[in-house]
């Protein structure tokens, strides 16, 4: 997974679409949003169509948590703590080296936990009126005040805009407040610049440069 909970109090189950696009794929570690027929997607705030986050008002309420799940096996990873250290050879053969702590690697998945191919008689709620869809749930850290390391953030992005990123670079450093991302950024944390341009969805405490992974705090500001 691509992160990890040091001090979390509850881990809710949310519904999730089974249909497997791109708008509804997401990694562990990504921030999630709640949908108008109760199931969760990965935040973003630069969506205006089918799932409107692009305001400040309808991004208010509709922050549920941190993914505890991946819904795609593309990209996906995982973060393991080794206190003398820790080498390793990644997916692609390069040799990486970190000082003690948190380090990621990449994930293995096994495509039967991925999709569900007999839905009828495990899932009640299929073929029912308004639920169509097959549906599957997904863990979510919820509660504010859970402390996490993830490697689900933007380093050289940050808010502009309640739609949209810039590319202004960003080091993350304590006390740095987080909102989901915005289009290609969508599923991750990035800086929240202004208390305007979204909601403040976490707080950042520390930042390994070396290892590529934030420590940060869940908050909720609205």
């Amino acid at each position: 997974m691509a992160i990890r909970a040091l001090n979390s109090v509850v881990v809710a189950n949310y519904p999730c679409n089974a249909d497997g696009t791109s708008a509804t794929e997401f990694l562990a570690g990504a921030p999630l949003m709640l949908k108008s027929d109760g199931t969760v997607i990965k935040a973003d705030r630069g969506n205006s169509t089918t799932t409107p986050f692009n305001t400040l008002i309808l991004q208010m309420g509709k922050f549920v948590g941190m993914s505890s799940d991946d819904r795609v096996r593309s990209g996906a990873t995982m973060l393991l703590n080794d206190p003398v250290g820790a080498s390793y050879t990644d997916a692609n053969g390069v040799m990486v080296s970190n000082t003690n702590g948190w380090y990621k690697v990449t994930k293995r998945a096994i495509g039967d936990f991925i999709d569900e191919p007999v839905t009828v008689n495990t899932n009640p709620t299929a073929g029912a009126t308004g639920f169509e869809s097959p549906r599957r749930g997904v863990g979510v850290f919820n509660t504010p005040g859970g402390q996490f390391v993830t490697d689900q953030f933007v380093i050289a992005s940050s808010t502009s805009a309640v739609d949209a990123d810039s590319g202004a670079a960003w080091v993350p450093a304590p006390g740095d407040l987080l909102t989901p991302g915005a289009g290609a950024n969508a599923g991750k944390l990035t800086k929240l610049q202004n208390v305007a341009h979204g909601i403040a969805v976490g707080r950042v405490d520390s930042y390994d440069s070396a290892a590529g992974i934030l420590f940060f705090t869940q908050i909720s500001a609205y």
